[in-house]
């Protein structure tokens, strides 16, 4: 159980950390490439199933089923994003003082 709401506190979070950390600036549709739209989705998968827990009220079999779908639907996002101009690339400035970092 404790696992299942990990994975869930860092799928609402996310949103949080892409707006702290990360420019959302309007550029040219070629510079977000499907192989880093790729690379990144397969870095969520690989952190989604590394936090299965045999506490977990899911079998290993129905998280695997259940993180490669949320990465299917962050990839659809990232996409759509890029086919808006939307870049998510980290911004060249530290964080505000006081500010926490997840």
């Amino acid at each position: 159980m404790r696992a299942f709401l990990s994975v869930l506190i860092f799928c609402l979070a996310l949103p949080i950390q892409v707006s702290s950390g990360f420019a959302q600036t309007r550029v040219s549709k070629s510079t977000a490439s499907n192989q880093d739209i790729n690379k990144r989705v397969a870095d969520w998968l690989k952190t989604c199933l590394s936090a299965w827990d045999k506490e977990t009220h899911m079998s290993k079999g129905e998280w695997r089923t259940t993180c490669q779908r949320v990465s299917a639907e962050r990839r659809k996002f990232l996409i759509e994003e890029a086919e808006k101009g939307v870049s998510f690339d980290p911004m060249d400035r530290t964080p505000r003082k006081g500010t926490r970092v997840y």
